[in-house]
This record gives structure tokens, C-alpha cells and sequence, in this order.
């Protein structure tokens, strides 16, 4: 039964907090090319650069959120499965 539940209650937490957490590195990622535009200004090549890091920054950040997103819904996944057996077996 948990086998069943928990990758359902995983797989739904994820979908409903993953765009909190994709905001927060989508703003991380242009406050990051801003700063490359600014320190920047008069070359495109340097910008673009720049730019690549805080790409790759937005990329890790997103992995990140998802991960911890994903630990966070098994935890309570687990714990009210285990509450769900507790109540069926009283």
C-alpha cells in the first residue's frame, strides 16, 4: 500500500510547490544577468559569459528545490502512512 500512496503523494506535492521554487531561482537567474549587464556594460562577449553562469546557477538551484521539494513530500508521504495504519489497526 505505501508502495502505492507515497510515490502518488510525491509526485502531487511536487507539482503544487515546484513552481514556488522554480519562482524563486527564476528571480535568483535575472537578478544574476542583470548584474552581468551592468558590470558589463560595454561588452557583449563578457555579458554573455556572465550570463552563462547564471544559467547554470538557475539550473542547479532548480535540481535543488526539486530535490528537497521530493524529500519533503516521502517524509510526510511516510508519516501519514504510517498514521493511516496506526488508525486501521486500533
Amino acid at each position: 500500500m505505501l508502495r502505492l500512496i507515497a510515490p502518488l503523494t510525491l509526485a502531487l506535492t511536487a507539482t503544487l510547490l515546484s513552481p514556488l521554487a522554480q519562482a524563486d531561482c527564476a528571480d535568483e537567474q535575472t537578478w544574476c544577468e542583470t548584474k552581468c549587464e551592468v558590470k558589463h556594460v560595454t561588452d557583449d562577449a563578457a555579458a554573455t559569459g556572465c550570463k552563462s553562469k547564471c544559467v547554470a546557477a538557475r539550473a542547479a538551484c532548480s535540481t535543488q528545490s526539486g530535490a528537497e521539494t521530493a524529500w519533503d513530500a516521502t517524509k510526510d508521504a511516510a508519516n501519514k502512512t504510517k498514521s493511516f495504519f496506526k488508525g486501521l489497526t486500533e
